[in-house]
């Protein structure tokens, strides 16, 4: 627009001068021409003197490389008027020209789009920032360290976490490639915790007083972790306590039992079930013993019963015999004896013994036996009994 009335204003004043000089000429009035010249130059000054409406923008070249950190300058120019963005950020010109820096977070190139405007109108134009290889190499570089980094970091937290001798070698041998202080103080703390972190699972594994003592005094200087060790010592304290109840309660079904298995009586034998049912979870040991004296109780009975039976007849036998010599006793001496081998005297033996008696003696399974049969099998009379 500005050309167009640069050009008007120089046509203007190319018409006035001749008008101006013919007027002269011909000695006639050269107001208007004066006045034509003079409006046609001021437009002309006006016309370069503004700035253009329309907005310009170059770039000093078409593409940019960034430098080992992946920064690169973008230079360029645009009106001087103009107002020049970058993705929604304003930029700063002087003179119409401007430098903007942009940086590079990848090993990838960018696209970076201007926008000039002026008088509402726009010019958009977009330029390429390239990677250098130093810059590639660097990102690799920087990109393999962040990586071994961040698996330090997680190997630390699991360290710091659940501090075991395991946990903590994983952690150091990332830990101490890098040159990251943190975590290297972070990875001295986990180490000072690993024997009571042990100590603790110690406690938890074998249950005992001594252990959980141990364990306590550890942890009161623990800096990782600290409420939850002490949670769990007191789990450990309520099992130990719940431990030696039970074991009580063991030692004293095993003193029933041993009671009950030497002296067989059915008041032992309950006893000794009452305190095996006060165990929580019972004892199958103590249980099989338990019946083993009930049966013992069944057969001692059932013995009891033979040998009562059997002694009940021997004392009938007995019985009888005796009235038998009784009756020959009071016959006259002329009468001839009457007949006993029809009848036998009973007595009592046991499996095993050497002597044979009228009466249950003592302990051992009786059963009645002949008299006659009796001194056969070399057997003599008890002294007890007769």
């Amino acid at each position: 627009m500005s050309a167009i009335i640069g050009l008007l204003s120089v046509l203007g004043i190319i018409v006035g001068s001749v008008l101006s000089v013919k007027a002269k000429i011909q000695h006639k009035q050269k107001k208007n021409p004066l006045l034509l010249t003079g409006i046609s130059l001021l437009l002309f000054i006006g016309a370069f003197s503004f700035p253009s409406s329309s907005p310009t923008l170059e770039f000093d070249n078409d593409s940019v490389e960034t430098n080992e950190q992946g920064i690169a300058t973008i230079e360029g120019k645009t009106n001087e008027k103009s107002e020049l963005n970058v993705e929604g950020k304003k930029v700063k010109t002087k003179n119409g020209t401007f430098r903007y820096k942009v940086t590079l977070t990848d090993d990838q190139e960018k696209k970076v789009t201007f926008t000039a405007t002026l008088g509402g109108a726009d010019e958009e134009k977009t330029i390429t920032v390239t990677p250098s290889k130093a810059f590639v190499a660097f990102f690799n570089e920087e990109k393999q360290e962040q990586e071994t980094i961040k698996k330090a970091e997680t190997a630390l937290a699991l360290a710091e976490d659940t501090p075991t001798q395991k946990n903590y070698d994983e952690a150091a041998t990332l830990v101490t490639s890098l040159t990251q202080e943190d975590l290297t103080r972070r990875l001295a703390i986990v180490k000072e915790n690993v024997p009571i972190y042990e100590a603790v699972e110690l406690a938890e594994t074998k249950q005992t007083k001594e252990h959980l003592d141990s364990a306590t005094a550890l942890v009161d200087k623990a800096t990782l972790n600290k409420d939850s060790l002490l949670r769990r010592l007191t789990v450990v304290q309520e099992k130990i306590t719940e431990k030696e109840h039970t074991e009580s309660l063991i030692a004293a079904a095993r003193t029933a039992v041993e009671k009950a298995e030497q002296e067989p009586t059915d008041e032992h034998y309950n006893q000794a079930i009452t305190k095996i049912k006060e165990l929580p979870n019972g004892h199958t040991d103590l249980s099989n013993r338990a019946n083993a004296v009930k049966q013992t109780l069944a057969s001692k009975k059932e013995e009891a019963k033979r040998v009562a039976e059997a002694q009940k007849k021997a004392e009938e036998a007995q019985a009888a015999a005796e009235a038998q010599q009784a009756a020959a006793a009071d016959q006259t001496p002329e009468t001839p004896a009457p007949d006993t081998q029809g009848v036998q005297e009973m007595v009592l033996v046991t499996p095993t013994g050497s002597k044979y008696h009228n009466h249950k003696c003592g302990n051992g399974t009786y059963t009645p036996d002949t008299l006659e049969s009796a001194k056969a099998r070399g057997l003599t009379a008890c002294s007890k009994c007769y």
